[in-house]
């Protein structure tokens, strides 16, 4: 009797396991993934770390990925001369940037989704950019446009590796995979990763996870002091450099 229960409770567990992942819903609308690393460690020797993701999708579907990091504050100023001198005329705000942004496409985003999908979703660099502009103190023109200002940008952003895009390798059909790389200058916080997954120029899913770059050993002591007592930091920086001067002239005295 025992043993014909044990057996029934297998069958039925085999069962649902069938029907769980025979089930449409659950594998057509939905993408599964993981990263190599869930966390990374900026150490006085950090010189960039590569990150895989990979994981599931369905056949007949795009994957998308993004990667936002830490927001910042940034500032645009274009010279021009005036009255025989070169002055800081027009300039442009940007709050809320993504510090770093990487995408990564298993075809290319603007054939996988519409431009409506791509600019309200700010899926790309450019429609981005301009959802960010907070402040400027001119008005565009045809010569100055939000164009132009948000391509200098994004070029000062790419020779730093900081905006980049990548491809997205699918495998067998059901399989994807990316290697993005995070460069030495990286700055710590929470990188937000998003998976899309797309059918018919439609985002019919998404999925988010997240990788922490932390600081570590005594560069993560300088970087909380410098931060969080700006007066102590500069202090000990001033009599750090009084005293490797004094250093500097005895040994110099000697030889």
């Amino acid at each position: 009797m025992k043993l014909k229960n044990y057996k029934c409770k297998k069958l039925f567990k085999i069962f649902l396991i069938i029907i769980v992942f025979s089930s449409k819903e659950v594998f057509s609308n939905q993408a599964y993934f993981d990263l190599s690393d869930q966390e990374i460690e900026i150490q006085t020797n950090f010189n960039g770390k590569e990150v895989i993701i990979f994981g599931l999708t369905e056949p007949g579907f795009d994957t998308l990925l993004t990667i936002r990091g830490p927001e910042e504050y940034k500032k645009l100023q274009k010279k021009e001369r005036i009255f025989g001198l070169w002055m800081n005329n027009n300039k442009i705000i940007y709050r809320n940037l993504p510090s770093i942004y990487f995408v990564a496409a298993s075809s290319p985003i603007n054939k996988i989704l519409k431009q409506e999908s791509i600019t309200n979703d700010s899926l790309y660099f450019e429609p981005m950019l301009v959802n960010l502009i907070t402040q400027r103190n001119f008005n565009f023109s045809k010569e100055n446009n939000e164009n132009m200002w948000s391509k200098n940008l994004i070029n000062i952003k790419k020779k730093n590796n900081f905006y980049k895009e990548y491809k997205i390798k699918i495998v067998d059909e059901k399989l994807f995979q990316t290697r993005v790389f995070f460069p030495a200058n990286t700055i710590p916080g929470n990188y937000q990763i998003n998976i899309y997954q797309i059918k018919n120029q439609k985002i019919v899913s998404k999925k988010n996870k997240s990788i922490n770059i932390i600081k570590s050993g005594i560069g993560n002591e300088l970087f909380n002091l410098a931060h969080n007592n700006p007066v102590t930091y500069g202090i000990l920086c001033i009599v750090f450099a009084i005293f490797s001067g004094f250093l500097a002239a005895i040994i110099f005295r000697r030889l």
